[in-house]
């Protein structure tokens, strides 16, 4: 039994080294949109609230169609509140309430009044693209970007990094193979998968390995020594590897995160992790037991300024097979990991 992996494709272009150019959008792939119609419908009408919060801001917009009966729509961003900032929409500052605004978006099927927004046009025609890789819908002057900018003054006053102690911006993510080998087991469980009811990520819940590393948001290593911490800013999780030539996950306690083990060859840095009490290994809901093993190898390309890493995962109780997720990083001077800040929608 097979089921279809989830692929996060490369940015279109690949910022040059020690450059401050900007970043290419990194397609959102975190969420089937299953629930949104393929159409797109407009609406317009009068902004009452802005909730700017991650996994996706929402503003109500109250409207009334042509009889001139009122409605509320929650319109929620493709986009999260920390890559909408980093697009030079910081904080929602171009959202007023009491403003006039038109959106474009995609109508939920399953929750009334909630609209998938795509894009927005202010009151003064300039217009904000909220999907990730998405294009001008209004025609109007585009506001906040459709790609990422880094704040040059930040980058100035940077030091120079020090080996892969730095934080990393991702550029590509891919699955091998390309279809999960599930085992039968694993193909029912994942089948009563519910996103709005399980998906941790919709309810501010924590998450666990691996799932919390497949992120289209910066990571940052720093060396304590004994340890090395990897600091992920979806949902402001910290992972520990323990360095120790004595560390051993042996009668340590289950945990989200596991127990991570590391050690040098030459420039890699090699971790294992196990004894893993989390049960998603993706954002479609595919199983895992604690009998899962992941190992990781991230090793820096000769100019010191991209970073590869290969995760490759065994469980028996889930895969008939090993599945690897490789992973490209690039090393953006000024970049800094946000706050997730992160809030469930009522």
């Amino acid at each position: 039994m097979t089921a279809r992996a989830r692929i996060l494709r490369p940015w279109s272009s690949v910022i040059a080294a020690l450059t401050l150019s900007v970043l290419p959008a990194v397609t959102g792939a975190h969420h089937s949109r299953a629930e949104f119609s393929e159409d797109v419908i407009e609406i317009e009408g009068e902004i009452v609230e802005v909730a700017w919060r991650n996994p996706h801001p929402i503003i109500t917009v109250k409207s009334a169609d042509s009889a001139g009966t009122e409605k509320l729509w929650m319109v929620e961003s493709w986009q999260s509140a920390n890559t909408l900032d980093r697009k030079g929409v910081p904080e929602g500052n171009l959202f007023h309430v009491g403003d006039r605004v038109t959106v474009a978006g995609r109508e939920s099927m399953r929750r009334p009044g909630l609209l998938l927004g795509t894009n927005a046009m202010l009151a003064d025609g300039s217009e904000i693209v909220l999907r990730s890789q998405g294009e001008p819908y209004f025609g109007g002057p585009v506001v906040g970007g459709v790609d990422w900018s880094i704040d040059d003054s930040v980058a100035a006053a940077g030091a120079e990094p020090e080996g892969i102690f730095r934080v990393w911006s991702i550029v590509s993510r891919d699955v091998v193979p390309n279809e999960l080998p599930l085992t039968h087991a694993a193909v029912e469980q994942a089948a009563s998968f519910d996103e709005l009811r399980d998906h941790p990520q919709w309810n501010c819940q924590p998450e666990g390995m691996p799932l919390v590393m497949d992120s289209f948001y910066p990571i940052e290593f720093t060396d304590h020594g004994d340890t090395i911490s990897l600091r992920l800013e979806r949902t402001d999780t910290t992972r520990t590897i323990h360095m120790r030539a004595s560390a051993s996950s042996e009668n340590q306690v289950p945990s989200r995160l596991g127990y991570s083990v590391g050690h040098w060859e030459e420039d890699t840095l090699v971790v294992t992790t196990d004894n893993i009490d989390f049960p998603y290994f993706d954002d479609d809901g595919t199983p895992q037991t604690e009998s899962l093993v992941i190992v990781e190898r991230f090793t820096m390309d000769d100019d010191r300024t991209k970073l590869q890493s290969t995760a490759t995962a065994t469980d028996p109780a889930t895969f008939t097979a090993p599945v690897t997720i490789l992973t490209n990083w690039q090393w953006v001077p000024g970049e800094a990991i946000k706050p997730w800040n992160c809030a469930v929608s009522e």
